[in-house]
């Protein structure tokens, strides 16, 4: 590839050339640049000719210096000036043209040292005998190149603020165009957007790099009718957010990132000076908006709960268009986020109460989403000031829906309609058991969808838990060695007993299932049952209270991966849990029990132990593991401890109905990476880890979606191996090797060279 700055290379060269016949070699080639056009090509002109000198003040480094040194210098007077011994040393002089060396007389005492030269040593210029322009040597007829370079102020003064660019490119890429001023900016400012953006956020400017300023300045002034030269940069945000004309793609530009600090900073110094102009476009409007919602959220709490309701789904209809807006995507608006979370709560229906059955299955289908939404939209507003006024809205739409969710279950249980789980489980005939610590119905049903969206399949039931709703007792029940444990005549711990009567603590219960052939230590033999255990939820709760919220996401990714290795591994698995949990910001309501109707000890956050004989309100019910052992559960979704935000133990479907979630891995998508992709020639060798029997493609251009090389693609071999010739027409163009699935779709990509680079 030969470019405009290796003609000049060469053009210097032959400057240097003479009749040997006839002439002494010259001692130097004075080279006078009167318009310093070729100042910017002279850091690349230094590293390819060390013999380059240049007029100036003394800097050896760059082989620059006053006349007298330069004339000591070309004369090899100067020990730590060298070049190659056959090269003619060449003498840059910009800002004086031949004329001032030539007139001797006229000639400034400090350039005098020079005229010897213009007798003893050869011009670099013309035919003509005049010095070169850098567009002179670009364009002349009679010079080397011969580029269509338009002849005007404009377009010479932009071609020397983009020199480098310009004169570094492939000279055929040049040729067959006509090159002017607006052709040239864009050589040197080529994305307006992404330069009036860091113009206006401060971190571009003419004093840092004036040639790309000066060509962004004419790009700017042509395209938007703005010149940054005049106005300023509070008046280039003005017209930004009024998105006029071109602006509306810079806003675009703008919009689809998270920077631009300072660019935010001026936009919320404006204000829309009419109705009809874009009010998203201005953070102060968002400002506003948000703090206003944060007043109305916090005044829901003094409404009744159909008033909440209704005030929640009226602020929804009036600020569901700022989530789509630019301040949403910069975090700028928790509170329009967290409302349409609120509004799934407002619009929650009540669950049925004549049937535990379709409570139940009411709860998995649509309840546990009300659950998810109040949870969503607790951990959408991080900030203290924002989760005081989703705490109001939630304490009242929430905590009425699940108090009466609560109720309702209660007295089906109250009147035997629904008979929670007892210890006398049959034994478990899955090979591959993961229980998921505090796995409520939501945190499932999300987790479920996280597993399909890798391509597991999900068969998603449910259960009755046990009672009372504490680890102690449901452990257990879940547990292989459920069969095996037995209830005593009294509690205080309310564990199950070991054959041997010990109770059945976590190393207790693992001894037992190991008894029984399961592996507990995280095994991964074939051969072997093995139970696993994840989950942190229960855990973080009591730490957390309702900062819980924000650790979901987190917590149930985690539980994806670990569902995940174990399919993986090509096993089944069935997911299970002890129990759910109740969750209210603000804390539960407090539900009395005299200290002295409960047993020394007895007293949990949503279940006590009651004396025999004591009398009580509460509703009664049997001990999972043992039906003559009673235990008071709390009314409601009330707390026998004032203060505690989350809290299990008790009866509602957020503690007692659990998800039981069977994935097995016939659709699990493979992890695939490309190992290797070498060209030998045109044939284009590949190795996929992991590949085995999937497809292979290579699609012209960097995208995936291409059109492909390889007809139909080909087929990795066992070993995920395959090879192909691709055409020489598309040799040194870019393409994209894709690995696809049996569906077709993208499973790793690697972008290429055809080839080779």
């Amino acid at each position: 590839m030969s470019t405009p700055l290796d003609a000049l290379i060469t053009a210097l060269h032959e400057a240097a050339s003479y009749n040997a016949a006839a002439e002494a070699p010259p001692e130097a080639v004075v080279w006078c640049d009167g318009n310093g056009d070729f100042l910017p090509l002279l850091p690349a002109l230094r590293e390819r000719l060390p013999e380059l000198l240049t007029c100036g003040d003394v800097d050896v480094t760059n082989r620059t210096g006053p006349a007298i040194w330069l004339r000591a210098a070309a004369v090899g007077a100067i020990s730590s000036i060298t070049w190659p011994a056959k090269a003619t040393p060449i003498i840059y002089i910009p800002g004086v043209g031949r004329e001032t060396l030539k007139g001797a007389e006229d000639c400034p005492a400090l350039l005098q040292p020079l005229v010897w030269m213009t007798v003893s040593g050869n011009f670099f210029g013309h035919v003509n005998g005049k010095d070169w322009t850098l567009r002179g040597f670009l364009a002349a007829e009679r010079g080397a190149l011969k580029l269509n370079i338009s002849d005007d102020l404009a377009t010479r003064t932009s071609l020397t603020h983009c020199a480098i660019r310009f004169c570094t490119r492939s000279v055929e890429e040049l040729r067959g165009k006509r090159w002017d001023a607006d052709q040239l900016n864009a050589l040197l400012a080529p994305d307006l957007a992404a330069d009036m953006l860091d113009w206006i956020d401060g971190v571009f400017s003419e004093a840092a790099d004036a040639g790309r300023f000066a060509a962004f300045a004419s790009i700017a002034t042509k395209d938007l009718k703005f010149d940054p030269r005049k106005l300023s940069r509070q008046d280039a945000t003005k017209r930004l957010a009024k998105r006029e004309g071109r602006w509306a793609e810079i806003w675009t530009r703008f919009s689809a990132s998270t920077g631009y600090g300072g660019v935010v900073s001026l936009l919320g110094l404006e204000e829309p000076g009419t109705l009809f102009e874009h009010q998203d476009s201005y953070p102060k409007l968002n400002k506003k908006a948000e703090t206003k919602l944060r007043e109305q959220l916090s005044g829901i709490a003094a409404l009744s709960t159909d008033a909440a309701r209704a005030q929640i789904v009226a602020l929804e209809n009036e600020h569901a268009w700022r989530r789509l807006s630019v301040w949403a995507r910069r975090g700028d608006a928790p509170l329009a986020q967290a409302l349409t979370h609120l509004a799934v709560v407002a619009n929650a229906k009540a669950l049925p109460a004549h049937d535990g059955a379709a409570l139940a299955e009411a709860y998995v289908a649509e309840g546990s989403q009300v659950d998810w939404a109040a949870m969503s939209a607790l951990s959408s507003a991080p900030r203290e000031l924002d989760r005081i006024a989703v705490t109001a809205a939630l304490r009242s739409i929430y905590l009425p829906w699940m108090e009466a969710g609560a109720l309702a279950l209660q007295e089906l249980v109250r009147s035997g309609r629904v008979k929670l789980a007892s210890g006398a489980m049959s034994q478990s005939k899955a090979a591959t058991i993961l229980f998921v610590d505090g796995l409520r119905m939501d945190l499932a049903r999300e987790l479920a969808r996280r597993l399909e969206s890798e391509g597991l399949t999900i068969k998603f039931d449910w259960s009755w838990s046990g009672f009372p709703t504490v680890t102690a007792t449901c452990k257990p029940m879940v547990s292989p060695a459920a069969f095996l444990l037995t209830g005593p005549s009294t509690t205080s711990d309310v564990l199950p007993l070991s054959p041997d009567g010990k109770p059945a603590t976590k190393s207790v219960l693992f001894k037992l299932m190991q008894s029984e052939g399961w592996d507990t230590d995280g095994g991964l033999l074939p051969s072997k049952k093995l139970w696993v255990e994840t989950g942190r939820f229960d855990e973080e709760g009591h730490a957390l209270g309702s900062r819980l919220a924000e650790r979901l996401s987190a917590g149930i990714r985690d539980a994806a991966d670990r569902v995940l290795q174990l399919v993986r591994r090509g096993l089944s698995v069935r997911i299970v849990t002890d129990h759910g949990w109740l969750l209210m910001p603000g804390g539960l309501p407090v539900a009395n029990l005299d200290v002295g109707l409960v047993e020394p000890s007895g007293k949990r956050i949503r279940c006590a132990m009651v004396k025999p004989h004591a009398t009580s309100s509460y509703l009664q019910v049997p001990w999972s593991w043992n039906p003559e052992v009673s235990i008071a559960a709390a009314t409601g979704a009330r707390s026998f401890f004032a203060a505690y935000e989350y809290a299990h133990g008790g009866i509602s479907p957020q503690e007692c109905v659990l998800p039981v979630l069977e994935v097995t891995g016939s659709g699990a998508r493979q992890e695939s990476s490309i190992n290797k992709a070498n060209w030998e020639g045109l044939r284009l060798r590949i190795e996929v880890a992991g590949g085995a029997d999937l497809r292979v493609d290579l699609r012209l251009g960097t995208e995936t979606s291409g059109a492909s090389l390889v007809k139909g693609g080909r087929v990795l071999d066992e070993s995920g191996r395959t090879s192909f010739l691709v055409g020489d027409e598309h040799e040194r163009q870019d393409a994209c090797l894709v690995v696809l699935d049996e569906d077709g779709q993208v499973v790793a990509h690697r972008t290429l060279t055809v080839g080779g680079a």
